[in-house]
């Protein structure tokens, strides 16, 4: 390949460019006269062969590459970029690398905790009240309800089916919803045997009820009860039974001098039946007051 190694300076390739040095002026003597000055002509473009001067002796630093002209290839390689420092540089306090090392940990932003909000919310099952009641015997265990066995618990599928039958009672005590109490005695409905309030559950039943003499509880509407209380005929027992057959028996006598009178309690979604053991000769208004009843007032009706 012919090497070009003319001095002219090449105009045919516009993208290149030639630096020309200067030629160093030439050491005066310091006793010679000096020269008269005369116009320089323009000095003509050193040739290859001419001898380099060296550049003055300059800092070292790292040159920063010229960009490439257009159209030409850059075969210098990319500069190196540096990695960027992940703490802000701050002040030397004079101490150690390692405690530097820690005061820049301390000093890095903490990484955010993740948020409540953030976390997946899982629903939370609520078991229900009545499986964590203690332990009672159900309807079909017991055949009767006495001192050794006062309790007995249906299941929610009794305490929701049907209806709930007790026979041989005279009177009915409940306590519904809003607190709204009341009373009525064994027979057909008259207005003058009711104290306190009857409380109707849709359909136009009665919240406790009676049927000839079987008082009657609609088990459909069960959550509408808080508490009712039963009380025997004289001297005769009385027997309850739920929609599967299923029955317990409350004995006549409790004792020489006492008796026994029904209790039923609705606990969440189940219904606890006890027998109460009372003193002969108490009334039944100072009995159902002992047992927290207060029958609700009722106001007198004013018709047009």
């Amino acid at each position: 390949m012919a090497v070009n190694r003319s001095s002219a300076v090449r105009t045919d390739l516009p993208f290149l460019s030639r630096r020309v040095k200067p030629r160093a002026a030439a050491p005066v003597p310091p006793q010679a006269a000096p020269a008269p000055r005369t116009t320089p002509a323009p000095a003509a473009a050193p040739s290859t062969s001419a001898p380099r001067t060296s550049a003055p002796a300059a800092r070292p630093a790292t040159p920063a590459s010229p960009a490439p002209a257009p159209g030409s290839l850059s075969l210098s390689p990319p500069p190196r970029q540096q990695p960027a420092p992940s703490v802000s540089p701050s002040l030397s306090l004079g101490l150690s690398p390692k405690a530097e090392a820690a005061s820049s940990r301390a000093a890095a932003p903490a990484a955010p905790r993740p948020t409540s909000s953030s976390r997946t919310s899982e629903p939370v099952r609520v078991e229900p009240l009545h499986n964590r009641l203690f332990p009672a015997p159900g309807m079909g265990e017991l055949r009767s309800l006495d001192r050794q066995n006062p309790v007995v618990r249906l299941t929610p599928m009794e305490s929701a089916v049907g209806s709930l039958v007790v026979a041989g009672t005279v009177r009915a005590v409940w306590e519904g919803p809003g607190y709204s109490t009341g009373s009525i005695s064994a027979g057909e409905f008259r207005p003058e045997d009711l104290d306190g309030v009857q409380v109707q559950a849709p359909g136009n039943r009665p919240l406790v009820g009676y049927e000839d003499d079987l008082a009657l509880v609609p088990l459909r509407h069960v959550r509408m009860l808080r508490r009712a209380l039963f009380f025997p005929k004289p001297k005769q027992p009385m027997s309850v039974g739920v929609y599967n057959g299923k029955s317990v028996t409350i004995p006549a006598q409790a004792g020489h001098r006492s008796y026994y009178a029904l209790s039923v309690i609705r606990i969440d979604d189940v219904l606890e039946l006890r027998a109460e053991e009372l003193p002969y000769g108490m009334e039944f208004k100072a009995i159902w007051e002992a047992f927290g009843f207060t029958m609700t007032t009722r106001l007198p009706y004013q018709g047009r």
